[in-house]
């Protein structure tokens, strides 16, 4: 995620529910479909994370099947 998303990702995350609600109703599909994206991005990164702070994890495939889920959904 490039500095540009980051921003982006962060104006989701940190908005007001009042702000959320005025920015939905400007905007148009395709971004809409790019901010949800980018929640999707910054979750699999979260998930990705977590998995290395819990050391008891051997089995990473379900990791992985999320991770090319949400890839695939980005293509």
């Amino acid at each position: 995620m490039n500095e540009w998303d980051q921003d982006n990702l962060s104006f989701l995350l940190n908005s007001s529910p009042e702000t959320l609600a005025d920015w939905y109703e400007k905007m148009d599909k395709s971004d809409i479909d790019y901010a949800f994206k980018l929640l999707a991005i910054a979750k699999t990164e979260l998930d990705v994370k977590e998995m290395y702070i819990n050391d008891d994890i051997t089995d990473t495939n379900e990791a992985a099947a999320v991770i090319a889920k949400i890839q695939s959904k980005l293509t």
